[in-house]
């Protein structure tokens, strides 16, 4: 049994009891023995959450994000007073991983950091912020240099630690493995077809879905103009949007109409993640048009649920998608290219069918929901056995 403590900003494990991330952290604790987790929360949440025997969540209550970094330390100094931890590990390497770097010199408890993203390397994600994210780049390879674990989500952040210097035994890629059998189940026919009339699809609609936050990067006004080139070749495509719209830098009703396709473009809102398999259940392809992903969870449940999958070649997405086996990869930007291959899919049932069911073979054996869990939990074990590193500089990532 090790006890670990968990600095994160997901907010959700505070405020939404019934949620997948609480179900996640609630198995983990379970199978690690205790699991204390100070998460980012605003103020008036209220105090600790003894969400099982082996579960304690600690909300940091904080004014203001900018008050963060000095709650969690004040919080988490006071959970080490109170019991013996073992392992420290954060969300980022920016925010949480300062807070985890602060208690590791403190304490001389091993620091496992984890990197959820693409962002040492990553042009894209410089120009999205260009002053703001070269100070997180430089703190986080501070950060990062500093732990005595690196957990990234992608072989690409893996190599770039690997070639600035960082330790081979003291890494390890873990993309969030969500495939579960709830999306592979079929549906309730009536749920179904109820959810169709909803959204005014017709038996004839073919769909081509897309799931998620539409933040810049990942370039929803890039998939109206595929889905412009698709519809015109298929009319009775559909494109289906389901997410929290607000998140959006531009409106994207008004991006679909100045496209010409806004009769043709469906978009709903958030729905909670254990209603998500009814939705999946809606798609005939599954289309990602990113600039750049950790690796993109959606790409896992849309291949559990039995989805072909249509994606840029870049740097997370290429992980999932085996170009011809499971779904196509297009090179990035070529709109054309995309929607030829969507296009492909939608006219060939039969091939995306044979795509879909390879796609769902790929999930189950790469990205489990239930191995995650062990796996994940094996590298805190693993990581408590390495114990503290005995060289630290500063990594150039």
């Amino acid at each position: 049994m090790i006890h670990v403590l968990m600095i994160s900003l997901d907010t959700a494990l505070a405020l939404h009891p019934q949620g997948d991330s609480r179900a996640r952290h609630l198995a983990y604790a379970a199978r690690a023995g205790k699991l204390t987790v100070i998460c980012y929360t605003p103020p008036h949440t209220g105090g600790a959450i003894q969400a099982s025997d082996s579960l304690t969540i600690i909300p940091t209550n904080s004014r203001h994000p900018v008050f963060f970094i000095l709650d969690a330390i004040r919080l988490a100094e006071r959970s080490l007073r109170k019991a013996t931890i073992q392992l420290v590990t954060t969300q980022d390497p920016f925010a949480t991983g300062i807070v985890g770097v602060w208690l590791r010199l403190r304490h001389h408890v091993p620091l496992l950091v984890q990197n959820h993203s693409y962002f040492f390397g990553n042009r894209e994600w410089l120009a999205e912020r260009p002053l703001r994210n070269r100070i997180l780049r430089a703190l986080g390879g501070i950060v990062v240099a500093r732990a005595d674990f690196y957990r990234t989500v992608n072989e690409k952040e893996k190599q770039n630690y690997l070639a600035a210097g960082g330790s081979r035994r003291r890494v390890a890629a873990l993309p969030l493995g969500t495939a579960s059998p709830a999306f592979a189940d079929p549906p309730d026919p009536d749920k179904l077809a109820a959810l169709r009339s909803r959204l005014g699809l017709t038996p004839a609609d073919q769909v081509v879905l897309w799931i998620g936050y539409p933040v810049k990067f990942k370039r929803v006004p890039i998939l109206f103009r595929v889905f412009k080139k698709v519809v015109s070749r298929v009319p009775s495509a559909k494109l289906v949007l389901i997410g929290d719209m607000a998140r959006s830098p531009v409106d994207l009703a008004e991006q679909a109409n100045s496209e010409g396709i806004g009769g043709c473009v469906i978009i709903d809102g958030p729905v909670p993640h254990s209603d998500l398999p009814l939705y999946y259940a809606l798609g005939n392809v599954y289309a990602h048009t990113s600039s750049y992903e950790g690796v993109p969870r959606v790409l896992f449940e849309a291949s559990a649920a039995g989805l072909p999958l249509v994606g840029m070649d870049v740097v997370g997405v290429n992980e999932v998608i085996e170009n011809g086996v499971n779904g196509y990869l297009a090179p990035d930007m070529d709109i054309d290219g995309m929607a030829g291959r969507i296009i492909t899919l939608l006219n060939d049932p039969l091939q995306a069918k044979a795509m879909g069911e390879r796609a769902r073979q790929i999930a189950f054996r790469r990205y489990d929901a239930d191995r995650y869990i062990d796996t994940w939990v094996g590298i805190w074990r693993k990581a408590v056995r390495l114990g503290l590193r005995e060289r630290r500089g500063i990594l150039t990532l």
